[in-house]
């Protein structure tokens, strides 16, 4: 087909017969057929995968030549192009839905087409006939979908993990450590079940959030370390066929040079090809943090609410005007956003671990799926840590005197009145502050349960929410 314009396609060819490519495509027959057969979502696996399985296929290249199995002159073409694919480049080249066979042998054949075009148009071959580089035989050799794919998503999950989820969260931890410290004396409520409870602080409240997601983060890297384990060299079925010996060990030596990351071969490849366990786990991880962050971010709603009507505690900053209606209306934005990424991560989660039903004889059968959540996950996750650290922590509040006013109106307080009254007795005293609308100490005083000086003892509120060095457990 062509106009004046010049041809809008070339004829290429696979074991199925011919096929018409864009004329300016870096990609083959295969890639087209598969375009045409998977129009389903429009998602594209991310450029983190694709950069990770660009590196794979440069690794064997090396490991190719550096055995004498791969003529120099050939491996050196497309290691270059695959590196210049890992870098970013030609990311446009990958047009195959996430939606396609569950091996991602498309995608797979997506890069080896790629490459190939690039290699032989660098040595002055024809990239439409595949010569002198074979997309099958050169960049894909000793390789197989089964076991590249696989290890290309666990090096794209790991390295969005360890270079974006964790430092995101570290630094969210780091601006909620402050908080703690600044706030280790602010007398609040403390509340249980959404009703009154004895004092704490708020040192104690941001301090337990910090610590929720540092336990959530350690809980979520024991678990990527398992995702190190590539199954590299199983090739098909975890046999090794189409292999040589040293081979996978070599390569996964250039990865963890390139990567930065301690990845090691599998004993067993066969594991990491006919399951995904541990990417699930990942995603099981990574869902743990988002439930932290979806219980941060509603208490952070709930205790700003009001500011007249409701809690009313805290003061996040006015980052936009929180009403088409309401003039001066200011709403918690940032937590509600935070909170949506939080349902949307568990939610990827349980598709991830759906996938577990297509864990069937040899072979997983939904890693595509797999590697679009995982880093779909990690960019929420990390980009929803530095929202709420920058634009809701950053410039955060808190109503001292009001926090301190809650805890000290709260009928609540006759618990500390409890080891010396008794249970029952202490409940009534409750009781008759909450119906005569005034404070327990008050309450106390003029029924004269106690002598005023320990009654005071008692029912003084840093002791008891632990905000002076002396604190009392209750």
């Amino acid at each position: 087909m062509s106009d004046e314009t010049g041809p809008h396609t070339r004829t290429e060819h696979d074991t199925l017969g011919e096929v018409e490519v864009p004329a300016d495509a870096l990609y083959g027959a295969q890639t087209a057929r598969a375009i045409v057969n998977f129009p389903l979502s429009g998602w594209k696996l991310p450029p983190g995968f694709l950069a990770a399985l660009a590196t794979i296929k440069a690794a064997f290249a090396r490991a190719h030549r550096a055995a004498g199995l791969l003529p120099a002159e050939l491996a050196d073409v497309i290691a270059g192009a695959a590196d210049a694919i890992a870098s970013g480049e030609h990311l446009d080249q990958f047009p195959i839905d996430v939606f396609q066979t569950g091996s991602g042998t498309s995608t797979n054949m997506n890069m080896n087409e790629v490459i190939a075009h690039l290699a032989n148009r660098k040595l002055g071959g024809d990239p439409g006939a595949h010569t002198p580089v074979h997309p099958n035989d050169h960049v894909n050799m000793g390789q197989s979908s089964n076991d590249v794919i696989p290890a290309a998503m666990r090096i794209a999950a790991l390295t969005a993990w360890r270079r974006a989820v964790a430092p995101a969260l570290e630094a969210l931890e780091g601006r909620l450590d402050s908080l703690a410290g600044a706030h280790a004396a602010t007398v609040t409520l403390g509340r249980t079940h959404l009703m009154d409870a004895v004092p704490t602080t708020y040192g104690r409240i941001f301090g337990q959030w910090a610590d929720r997601l540092r336990e959530a983060g350690d809980r979520c890297e024991r678990v990527a370390a398992d995702l190190c384990a590539l199954p590299l060299g199983g090739t098909a079925v975890g046999t090794g066929i189409g292999s040589s010996p040293g081979i996978p060990a070599n390569v996964v030596s250039i990865l963890a040079r390139r990567t930065g990351l301690d990845v090691h071969t599998r004993s067993n490849p066969a594991v990491g090809i006919a399951a995904q366990d541990a990417p699930i786990a990942h995603a099981g991880g990574l869902a743990g943090i988002a439930q932290v962050l979806m219980a941060i971010s509603n208490d952070l709603r709930l205790r700003s609410s009001g500011p007249f009507g409701g809690i009313g505690e805290l003061r996040l900053p006015a980052v936009q005007p929180g009403s088409s209606i309401m003039p001066g209306k200011i709403n918690p934005v940032i937590p509600e956003a935070v909170t949506q990424v939080a349902i949307e991560v568990q939610g990827l989660a349980a598709a991830c671990g759906a996938t577990a039903a297509l864990h069937q004889f040899d072979l997983s059968h939904a890693n595509p799926l797999l590697a679009w959540n995982l880093d779909t996950m990690a960019q929420l996750l990390a980009n929803a840590s530095r929202l709420l650290a920058d634009r809701c922590l950053c410039g955060l509040e808190v109503d001292v005197e009001r926090a301190r006013a809650h805890a000290a109106a709260s009928p609540a307080l006759a618990t500390a009145l409890a080891g010396a009254l008794g249970y029952e007795r202490a409940a009534q005293i409750a009781k008759a502050a909450e119906e005569a609308r005034e404070p327990v100490g008050v309450t106390a005083h003029r029924l004269g349960v106690l002598p005023e000086a320990e009654l005071d003892q008692l029912l003084d509120l840093d002791r008891l929410a632990g905000a002076d060095p002396v604190s009392v457990a209750i």
